[in-house]
């Protein structure tokens, strides 16, 4: 009883697996595996199992959709790249051009470019199909020039296949030449493209049977020989009969050049190799090429009704391919007929064939001329919008220029503004000099008439003084006025100098150590018991300067601090900061009101008292010391007093 309980459940556990197993294989438990790697691997193996079968397109959808993230980018261009290709082999046109779009834009982003060349070949080659030759051209063309921008050698023939394939369909034969011959150029010396090669053999060969050049259709059918014979050799695991419509196609060929040839043995020959592939060409690709080379060796050698009854099988086998009846079939009836000496019903065909022909070329012209027609527009268009590109360009050029002029207006504008403001300042500046130059002058001149009044009445006075003391006081005073006076006009003219830019400045290396004592024993004089005069310790320093003005501009300032102290210390020094030296006079038990700071250097103000009231010195001082570069700041108080300072830079620029 265990025993039958336990086969009973093993049964079971293998129906259920076989069930598990068939429905895996059906796809409906397709989604029961993890979203990963070896998931996606696994739907690819299902997909090459399952090769043009409806189920392939389950499979292939779901590894579209399950290869998100750019890890699986190569699994995603897999799906998109075989979905075009089963629609190109049902010749689905509609669902391969749909389908088409995301995956050329893909391709595009991913920057895989045979996936790219390869797509927009199947779509441009069904276009062909189709009877849209222009619109096959002009995709060609497009592709043609993508390819020789980012593509390969390679991609640049497959652009190169698609319009002489196109050129051929249409008729173009000339063209069709031109184009494979120069995918065959792009083509030499790559092993792995034999199956390319072939293509532009057999377009070269039909387009030179097309234009009666028979000598040169045997020597492309000998390429495409050759290029079997290498496939094989490199690829021995492949069966003999993988190219199997080739060797039809080559066989057939060669037995049309043996009847050109007048040789019937041979073609037949030719014929019978060609047939023993015959069963292995599951798409009947050129089985109706057999059959018509098979009719035309039966007329050949007179036997009619095997010619005829291999025509029917040729039209037959054609009428899968294409529908329709074709001219060159009711031509060859005729042609059989002619020979068996029925030339009614050889007319008949050749009539029939006529009716036929004329019907395909009015077809063939509406759709081209409806297509042209099409293509005249979107040109139009194109031309039109290339215009109004021109026309907008212009625009915004010519509307940025007008922005441009209009700002370099409005700076010009504001430039103009400001000159004219900078224009009215120093008219003003230049009428304010003018003015404190007059008001300068009539003070100097009513000074000096004071003076000399004053003098010349000292000068009555010590001429008229009959005592000698008297007469040496008149004397020593009249001494003291003309040095005051003279010195008093040298400050004048100093002053004139410098506002004039007239003063002259000779620079050169300066010990400043050497120049500060220099001016402290000259100093010396000046200091009293009440105040006395202190050079503070300093380091020795070089600077260039003008020895004579830097020295001038010391005992102008040490001068001016004796004049208003009573008491207390007058002490001076330097030190560097940096790339300057800052220069200072400190002066003990001295404050010098705002009034007085005022006065020291406005020399308007000054001239407007007496001419001994007179001290142009910081006057001075301020004007060389900007002339040379430098900075002079007002007195500032400190604890003990104030303090002068101003600044000279270290090397004179």
């Amino acid at each position: 009883m265990n025993v039958l309980r336990r086969c009973i459940f093993s049964g079971l556990l293998f129906v259920y697996a076989t069930g598990m197993i068939w429905c895996q294989e059906r796809g409906n438990a397709v989604n029961s595996f993890p979203a990963d790697s070896i998931r996606l691997q696994y739907l690819k193996d299902c997909c090459e199992r399952a090769d043009d079968t409806p189920e392939e397109l389950l499979y292939l959808d779901s590894l579209l959709n399950e290869s998100e993230g750019p890890e699986n980018r190569n699994f995603k261009a897999y799906a998109y790249r075989n979905q075009i290709r089963h629609y190109y082999n049902a010749v689905d046109w509609e669902q391969a051009e749909k389908v088409s779009v995301p995956a050329i834009s893909f391709f595009r982003r991913e920057q895989m470019l045979d996936y790219l060349f390869e797509t927009q070949a199947m779509i441009i080659t069904l276009y062909t199909d189709r009877g849209e030759f222009e619109l096959a051209l002009q995709k060609g063309r497009e592709m043609y020039k993508e390819a020789k921008e980012i593509g390969s050698a390679g991609d640049i023939a497959e652009a190169c296949y698609v319009i002489a394939y196109a050129c051929y369909i249409s008729g173009r034969c000339n063209d069709a030449l031109e184009w494979a011959e120069r995918g065959v150029r792009l083509l030499d010396g790559m092993k792995d493209k034999h199956m390319n090669r072939m293509e532009f053999y057999f377009i070269l060969a039909e387009s030179s049977r097309q234009l009666n050049r028979e000598e040169r259709v045997i020597v492309y059918v000998d390429s495409v020989r050759r290029e079997l014979i290498d496939f094989h050799l490199l690829n021995p695991d492949k069966p003999k009969d993988y190219f199997s419509y080739y060797w039809i196609w080559v066989y057939c060929n060669e037995a049309d050049y043996e009847l050109y040839c007048n040789h019937p043995a041979e073609a037949c020959s030719c014929l019978k190799k060609a047939d023993k592939y015959k069963q292995s060409d599951i798409y009947d690709t050129y089985k109706d090429g057999l059959y018509f080379t098979w009719s035309d060796y039966y007329l050949a050698v007179g036997d009619y009704d095997q010619a005829t009854a291999c025509l029917d099988t040729a039209a037959y086998y054609l009428q899968l391919r294409h529908s329709g009846e074709n001219p060159d079939v009711c031509r060859r009836r005729a042609v059989i007929a002619a020979k068996k000496g029925d030339y009614k019903q050889a007319t008949e065909e050749l009539r029939h064939c006529v009716q036929i022909a004329d019907s395909l070329s009015c077809a063939r012209f509406d759709c081209q001329s409806h297509q042209l027609r099409s293509f005249f527009h979107i040109n139009q268009l194109e031309t039109e919008r290339k215009k109004q590109s021109l026309v907008i360009h212009f625009q915004l050029i010519l509307a940025f220029s007008l922005a441009l002029a209009l700002l370099l207006l409005c700076y010009l504008c504001y430039r103009f503004y400001r000159i004219k403001c900078l224009l009215a300042v120093a008219v003003k500046e230049a009428v304010e000099a003018d003015e404190n130059t007059s008001v300068f002058l009539s003070n100097m001149t009513r000074v000096v008439n004071d003076f000399l009044q004053e003098t010349s009445a000292f000068s009555e006075s010590l001429i008229r003084e009959t005592e000698m003391e008297k007469r040496q006081e008149y004397a020593v005073s009249l001494c003291s006025r003309n040095e005051l006076a003279q010195r008093v006009i040298f400050d004048i003219l100093d002053v004139s100098k410098i506002e004039s830019d007239r003063m002259q400045f000779h620079y050169e290396d300066v010990n400043l150590a050497r120049l500060v004592r220099e001016v402290y024993m000259k100093m010396q004089s000046f200091a009293t018991e009440e105040v006395r005069l202190c050079l503070l310790p300093v380091k020795e320093m070089r600077m260039t300067a003008d020895p004579i003005r830097l020295a001038q501009v010391l005992e102008n300032i040490l001068h001016c601090a004796f004049l208003h102290a009573k008491s207390g210390e007058v002490s001076f020094g330097y030190q560097a900061e940096g790339e300057e030296v800052v220069f200072f006079v400190s002066c003990k038990g001295i404050v010098f009101s705002e009034e007085a700071c005022q006065f020291m250097f406005d020399r308007l103000a000054q001239t407007a008292s007496k001419l001994e009231n007179i001290q142009l010195g910081m006057v001075i001082s301020r004007g060389l010391i900007m002339k040379m570069g430098g900075r002079m700041s007002m007195p500032v108080r400190t604890e003990s007093g104030c303090r002068i300072e101003f600044v000279m830079p270290l090397k004179h620029i």
